[in-house]
């Protein structure tokens, strides 16, 4: 059967890889429609035995040849196709119109969605008249045994030439005859394995395998697909066998018929895929995770940018009503018939009232969009500043801090909002690691060659060295849930990359940590 043979049914890849052995062996071979009995392909063996040119063959029906009436033969090969691999007694009519007596072998074969039958053909005519002659004297058992010697022989050859292993057990698990396939798989020579018990051959699984056999004897019915592993010539291997019960010519059971075929290749694929899945999944719910995780992240950072848009329109809200207070203030203070006490009173007032608008102004100057030009700033201003926003926060966690300014510092050509932004984040997140009240926070600053640097320094809980390379990278958090997004520090990274600066960080688990933040003086050269 050619490759390229249109007649040929696709799929059959086992038989298109041994195209000659189907074609020039000497076994007549039929390859069957199940359902319409159509030969789809024949070997030119079947052409010779027959009669009809191939070509004509290979457009007949095997009722055509079959001397079966036609419902009787179609439900023979429907009990073919479900037993999977069996075999049958028929008698054939050639072109010349003779009839022969054959012994068929057929094997089902699935393909594009359908039931085929490759079957083997074997004319047995011959034994036939031999089988009868043995009846009626010794020399005709003579030919008969010499007839069914060379039979056996043929059709030793013919279950050689099978691509899958082929086995048959007698009622007493013993194998009487194998094929070469069987014989290499289970690296012995046949000659080892005819006549000894399963039991023998395969101490550690015959049990299992016998088990099967005794169920298929005992019920008379085919087990088909069994998957299992087993020890070879080549080492532990999965195959799929189909077993089916095999009969005298009385319709006793005697014995089964195995057909073997190795699916070790196909069970390893099928693991890896398995394997695949699984890993998909897991990944497929990690990035879950960090999706719906960066979600939440974000919406507190909208949170974030929403209060500092509502604490910057209350600011320039209560400017107003908080200017017209002092300025009364400011009157009372003048009148001459106050007490000492009062004016006491009163100036304490105008103090807080004072303390209360630079509160405001710091909150609207850090709220101010930044018109992103680089102006001269001093550092020790900005920081002040800032204290004053964090102090009420401070108080509450009772958090002290401690001022060491460089005396003579100078300014620094920066963003204001932005080095604002960044010394914000670094007190709060050393606030936040001062977990037990009483912490203190150190603020130092100096001159380091051309930069300014500017120190906050806290008393917290430190920072692991595993968490150490991964601080500054975004989302990268190690506060809980939502308080903090983990793009502060990535933030303020950029930022002082973006002014030419530097950030580094000191720090040892229970003993706090250290933020130095260095900004050049000058304007780097291509700014």
């Amino acid at each position: 059967m050619n490759a390229s043979d249109d007649t040929s049914p696709p799929g059959f890849t086992t038989l298109n890889r041994f195209p000659k052995l189907f074609e020039q062996h000497s076994a007549v071979k039929m390859i069957l429609d199940a359902e319409t009995g159509r030969i789809v392909d024949a070997n030119n063996a079947a052409a010779q035995f027959y009669g009809w040119p191939l070509e004509v063959l290979k457009q007949m029906s095997i009722q055509e040849i079959n001397t079966l009436p036609p419902e009787e033969l179609k439900a023979v090969m429907k009990k073919g196709v479900m037993a999977g691999s069996t075999s049958f007694e028929f008698r054939h009519r050639r072109a010349d119109g003779s009839i022969r007596d054959v012994e068929v072998f057929s094997s089902k074969i699935e393909s594009v969605g359908k039931d085929f039958l490759y079957s083997i053909i074997h004319d047995i005519t011959d034994r036939k008249h031999a089988e009868e002659a043995l009846w009626q004297s010794e020399a005709g058992l003579q030919a008969a045994n010499e007839k069914l010697r060379q039979q056996n022989e043929e059709m030793q050859i013919i279950l050689d030439s099978s691509p899958i292993k082929i086995f048959y057990k007698n009622s007493e698990n013993r194998y009487i005859r194998i094929n070469k396939k069987m014989a290499e798989a289970a690296g012995l020579p046949k000659d080892a394995m005819e006549g000894k018990t399963a039991f023998e051959i395969y101490p550690n699984q015959a049990r299992h395998c016998w088990e099967d056999d005794k169920q298929v004897i005992s019920s008379g019915k085919s087990k088909n697909g069994i998957i299992e592993q087993v020890e070879g010539a080549t080492g532990t291997r999965w195959v799929q066998t189909d077993k089916i019960p095999y009969r005298d010519k009385d319709g006793r059971i005697i014995g089964i018929i195995g057909f073997s075929i190795d699916i070790t290749e196909r069970k390893h694929a099928e693991e890896q895929l398995q394997a695949i899945n699984i890993e998909l999944e897991k990944r497929v719910e990690q990035r879950t995770r960090e999706l719906q995780e960066t979600q939440a992240k974000y919406l507190h950072a909208e949170k974030l940018s929403a209060i500092g848009k509502l604490s910057a329109s209350f600011a320039h809200e209560f400017n107003n009503p908080l200017q017209g207070v002092m300025t009364i203030l400011q009157g009372f203070k003048r009148w001459s018939g106050l007490e000492e006490e009062d004016k006491v009173l009163l100036d304490l007032a105008l103090r807080e009232s004072l303390r209360m608008k630079n509160l405001i102004r710091s909150l609207q100057d850090f709220n101010r969009p930044s018109p992103g030009k680089k102006i001269f700033m001093d550092v020790h201003a900005s920081i002040d500043s800032l204290l004053l926003l964090c102090q009420s926060d401070f108080r509450r966690k009772m958090i002290s801090t401690k001022l060491n300014y460089e005396e003579r510092l100078p300014q620094i050509l920066a963003i204001p909002d932005q080095i604002k932004q960044v010394i914000l984040n670094l007190l709060n997140n050393a606030a936040d690691a001062c977990l037990r009240n009483g912490g203190v926070i150190t603020i130092s600053t100096w001159q380091e060659e051309k930069n300014v640097a500017i120190a906050i320094k806290d008393d917290g809980i430190g920072i692991t060295p595993e968490a150490m390379p991964l601080i500054f990278q975004p989302f990268y958090t190690t506060k809980p849930e939502v308080k903090g997004t983990g793009l502060g520090l990535s933030i303020c990274h950029g930022i002082v990359r973006h002014h030419k600066g530097e950030i580094r960080v000191e720090s040892h688990p229970g003993e706090g940590s250290t933020f130095i933040v260095l900004l050049p003086v000058k304007p780097v050269k291509g700014e």
